[in-house]
C-alpha cells in the first residue's frame, strides 16, 4: 500500500465526513489494533454496499461477534450506531475460518438498507500469540508491558498494510433471522 493514509467516507445528511484510523485513534487512543483493523474492515464494507456514493452513517446497522470496546468507539464514530441503537454486539456470533477473541470473535455483520454483508479477519492475524499477548497485558501496567506496545504496533501495521484479500475475507448474508442465524 502507498503512503497515503486509509480513509472512509460517510454521509452525514448533507456532509460527507472522511475518516483515517488516526482520527479513530482521537476517540479511543488506546485501541491501535481495534482502530487499524475497524478502517480495514469498513473500508471493504462500505466499498461492497455502496460502490457509488458514501454510505448515509445513520443508515448502516452492525452486529459484532466480539464486543470488545475499541472496537464499539469505532462503530460509534463511524456512524453513532452504539447511541442509537443500531449495534448489536452478539459475542456467539459464529462463521467458519472466524478467528476467536478472548470474549467471541472477529465477525462484522454491517447493514445497510436492505443488504447485509459479513466481514471477518483472517485466522493468522488474530492467533493464538495475540490472544496470548491480550490476556496477559492488555489490563496490566507492570514492567514487560512496553513489549506489549510494541507487539499491538506491530500487529496495526501488519492489518494496515496487508492487502484486502490476506487480511478479509466476506460473504453477503441472504437473510437474517432474529437469532443471528443466517
Amino acid at each position: 500500500m502507498d503512503a497515503t493514509p486509509l480513509s472512509i467516507t460517510v454521509r452525514d445528511l448533507t456532509v460527507d465526513v472522511t475518516l483515517t484510523r488516526d482520527d479513530l485513534l482521537k476517540y479511543t487512543p488506546s485501541n491501535v489494533i481495534a482502530a487499524s483493523l475497524m478502517i480495514r474492515v469498513t473500508r471493504l464494507a462500505f466499498t461492497l454496499l455502496s460502490p457509488e456514493q458514501p454510505v448515509m452513517r445513520r443508515q448502516l446497522y452492525w452486529r459484532l461477534g466480539y464486543p470488545g470496546p475499541g472496537l464499539l468507539d469505532c462503530v460509534e464514530l463511524i456512524s453513532h450506531a452504539v447511541r442509537e441503537g443500531r449495534c448489536l454486539q452478539q459475542p456467539d456470533l459464529q462463521q467458519e475460518g472466524a478467528p476467536a477473541s478472548l470474549k467471541g470473535h472477529f465477525i462484522f455483520d454491517v447493514g445497510y438498507h436492505t443488504r447485509w454483508l459479513r466481514l471477518w479477519p483472517s485466522a493468522s492475524v488474530f492467533d493464538d500469540t495475540f490472544r496470548y499477548w491480550v490476556s496477559t497485558w492488555e489490563s496490566r501496567t507492570t514492567p514487560g508491558r512496553e513489549s506489549y506496545l510494541a507487539y499491538k504496533a506491530q500487529k496495526a501495521h501488519e492489518i494496515m498494510t496487508a492487502d484486502d484479500a490476506t487480511l478479509l475475507r466476506w460473504r453477503w448474508l441472504t437473510r437474517m433471522d432474529a437469532d443471528g442465524t443466517v
